[in-house]
């Protein structure tokens, strides 16, 4: 059996458990409570038999006294009461027995308390135990101090109760092995779910992320497997995403590594040429220029893998109203150097309104865009840049980009044509940052391009009242 399967039935046991011990003792009190009525009506009827008794030897009696002229005498009364031939009956005189056929003693009726009853004044009542026999009597006062006992033995009385206990008792175990089975029965069924849920959540702990549980009702335990399942989508979604991660990671890494050897291979080479080959002093120039312009790009690559890692750690910005018109003039005059280097035209289309954002992060996004536009520009062709709506657009004529390298521009290190890039000075790190940038300020990249036509770049800033 398995580990999971030994855990359910317990908890089927607990609930069966407490279920009939509520059940039990619900039982248990209306049976005391029907027991405690039923003794108590006996007992009643049991006082009331003995009263109606005493009446009648209250009668006999008075009909005796009725034929003797004085007090009857002890040999009278004795003659009597054997004549009355009542087994029950005890006669006393001054607290002197003159006729007892009962099995109580005159010690037993001087320790009795008791009390006094509506028939009369003269009559009072009271129970005691002798001989582990309950008895009942009752006490009627005569002149010339006489006094007569009337006895009633609860023994029936008894046997009745206890009778009337064990088949309580054969109702309270039956209800019991009832309410058991049944209970039993009924969690097995309703908890069945919940057999299934941990099933599902071995094999989701075993590694089939792809694993749901059955949601077969819409009670409490359907809505604990369907809020089971959004956890586990969330879990594979998260596991997804984190191989996604890593995989980019490694491959961040090996891209890095790469980037890295080239330019390092290079600057080792000719570093070895010049320690032992002589060479001329235009190779020793163009060696030194090599040298030089690979030394450039490294800190060109340290410097935006620093600025890759402080956007990773920026958990907030201090948002400002920029003026869109403001930040393009910027960023035109920051690339306009490189552009007259390459003979590419900066030129600002319409441009109004402003947007809320961190000022130096857009302008190094912009800049990066820029810089990109005018890479796979030609001599000659510009780069047209603008703001409406909240989107900035920067657009160039150059020779555009195939549908299936758009998805990957925004990876580290990817590049269209890495000969053309590194030729122009790219680390393919400018889109990577550009996107991070527009993460941080909720904002969206949308890159369309045509070959031979050019590539247009749309940042699309959520609607603010700043983002205007």
């Amino acid at each position: 059996m398995k580990a999971g399967s030994e855990c359910r039935p317990t908890l089927r046991v607990r609930i069966t458990a407490i279920a009939v011990i509520a059940i039990l003792l619900a039982v248990a009190v209306s049976d005391s409570m029907i027991w405690m009525m039923f003794r108590h009506t006996l007992l009643n009827e049991a006082e009331q038999t003995l009263l109606r008794k005493n009446i009648a030897v209250q009668y006999d009696y008075l009909k005796f006294l009725n034929h003797i002229e004085d007090e009857p005498t002890d040999f009278q009364l004795q003659y009597y009461f054997k004549q009355y031939a009542d087994d029950y009956v005890i006669c006393l005189r001054d607290s002197t027995e003159i006729y007892n056929q009962t099995i109580l003693k005159l010690s037993d009726l001087q320790r009795i308390a008791w009390n006094t009853t509506s028939q009369s004044k003269d009559t009072a009542i009271a129970k005691l135990k002798v001989s582990d026999r309950k008895l009942l009597v009752v006490k009627t006062a005569y002149s010339g101090g006489i006094a007569a006992y009337v006895v009633h033995d609860l023994s029936d009385v008894m046997y009745r109760l206890r009778l009337l206990a064990l088949e309580m008792l054969g109702i309270l175990l039956g209800v019991c092995i009832m309410a058991v089975s049944v209970l039993y029965l009924l969690l097995r069924r309703t908890l069945k779910p919940l057999g299934v849920l941990s099933d599902s959540t071995k094999q989701i702990a075993a590694g089939a992320y792809h694993e749901r549980a059955a949601v077969s009702s819409q009670d409490e335990i359907g809505m604990l497997a369907a809020d089971f399942n959004k956890m586990a989508d969330a879990v594979q979604e998260k596991i997804a995403s984190l191989a996604d991660s890593e995989q980019r990671k490694t491959m961040f890494m090996a891209d890095f590594s790469h980037e890295l050897k080239t330019p390092l291979t290079a600057i080792s080479g000719y570093a070895q040429t010049l320690r032992t080959v002589k060479l001329s002093e235009e190779e020793q120039a163009e060696a030194l220029g090599f040298i030089y312009s690979e030394s450039k790009r490294l800190d060109r690559l340290a410097k935006k893998m620093m600025r890759l890692m402080q956007l990773d750690r920026t958990e907030s910005l201090q948002m400002t109203g920029i003026g869109c018109a403001e930040l393009l003039n910027a960023v035109i005059a920051a690339c306009k150097p490189i552009a007259n280097q390459m003979d590419i035209c900066l030129k600002i289309e319409s441009c109004s309104g402003q947007i809320s954002g961190d000022y130096d992060l857009l302008h190094d996004a912009l800049c990066n865009l820029t810089e990109n536009a005018m890479k796979f520009s030609h001599a000659g062709q510009t780069v047209l840049l603008g703001a409406e709506n909240g989107c900035i657009t920067v657009k160039d004529s150059g020779c555009g980009i195939s549908a299936d390298e758009i998805k990957n521009l925004t990876e580290p290190f990817y590049m269209v044509d890495k000969s053309r890039s590194r030729q122009s000075g790219g680390v393919g790190l400018g889109l990577s940052l550009v996107q991070q940038i527009l993460q941080l300020h909720g904002a969206e990249m949308e890159i369309e391009s045509q070959i031979g036509v050019g590539t247009t770049v749309k940042l699309h800033f959520v609607y603010t009242p700043l983002n205007t």
